[in-house]
């Protein structure tokens, strides 16, 4: 049975996602969640010796060789937003454009040119 304390966690890990990796004695390596990872911690430390079975995979505890976090980031830091937060691009009206241009060389002391 899991610990319920370790499986909730403190509220400040509930804003970070892990990647953990085994390493298999016979080569295999598995990525796993963060809950896997505490599932699997769990069964080494009451003492379990078997075999762990998740919905695609197993291991056998006795043939890990490595069990380590390889990646830690912030949830939902690789999602994008539903909507752009950037205002819409619209630009100047000819007009305006050609009347921004004049001043702008008038200031410069040149005059405007033609075209």
């Amino acid at each position: 049975m899991i610990n319920e304390e370790l499986m909730q966690g403190t509220s400040d890990d509930d804003k970070y996602e892990e990647q953990w990796i085994v390493k298999i004695n016979t080569g295999g390596e598995y990525q796993l969640s963060k809950l896997q990872a505490t599932i699997l911690q769990q069964e080494i430390s009451s003492g379990n010796r078997g075999i762990i079975l998740f919905k695609t995979f197993s291991i056998s505890i006795p043939y890990i060789a490595e069990f380590y976090m390889d990646k830690r980031f912030l949830r939902n830091a690789l999602t994008l937003p539903e909507k752009a937060t950037e205002p819409e691009y619209i630009p100047i009206p000819e007009g305006e454009w050609k009347k921004i241009r004049e001043e702008i060389h008038q200031k410069l002391g040149k005059g405007f040119p033609q075209g």
